[in-house]
C-alpha cells in the first residue's frame, strides 16, 4: 500500500487526476476511497494560472453533480459518508 499523507491533483484532459491516477466525472466516491487507501491527510494543488484553478473548479463541480452521494449545496463537507 502506497502511504503518501501529502498526493498532488491536477486536472488532465478535463479530468480528476491524482498522483497521475485519472478519474472520471463518476468516480467521485472511487477518487474519496483512493485517497483513504493511500492515508492522504491533504491534497495538494500547485495551478499555473488561473484558467487551471477554473478548470479543476469545473471538474469538481461536474463530479458533484454525477455523484448519488452528493446532495448539492447542502454537502456540509468534501467528505462523503
Amino acid at each position: 500500500m502506497i502511504n503518501d499523507k501529502n498526493p498532488v491533483i491536477r486536472s488532465l484532459d478535463g479530468k480528476l487526476c491524482i498522483n497521475d491516477v485519472t478519474f472520471e466525472h463518476s468516480q467521485l466516491r472511487e477518487s474519496k476511497e483512493y485517497l483513504q487507501s493511500i492515508g492522504a491527510e491533504e491534497a495538494l494543488f500547485y495551478p499555473e494560472d488561473e484558467d487551471e484553478i477554473e478548470e479543476l473548479q469545473k471538474i469538481i463541480t461536474l463530479m458533484e453533480e454525477q455523484s448519488p452521494e452528493s446532495s448539492g449545496s447542502e454537502t456540509l463537507s468534501y467528505y462523503l459518508n
